[in-house]
């Protein structure tokens, strides 16, 4: 396991949490408030895995 483990959620979730409507470019669905915010949420939950796992990659080196 390297440091990019860390990284593919957390640049995911700081998409999600700056750019949720980037999920429905493309799509012919028009994304209403739950949704973004839904979005948002899953965004700053991929943030907050991606945070303790790399604390805990730095502390078990």
């Amino acid at each position: 396991m390297s440091f990019i483990d860390a990284a593919i959620p957390g640049i995911i979730g700081l998409v999600l949490l700056i750019w949720p409507q980037s999920m429905f470019v493309g799509a012919q669905v028009n994304p209403d408030a739950r949704k973004i915010r839904l979005l948002r949420g899953a965004g700053a939950l991929l943030l907050f895995v991606a945070a303790v796992y790399l604390v805990v990659r730095l502390t078990a080196v």
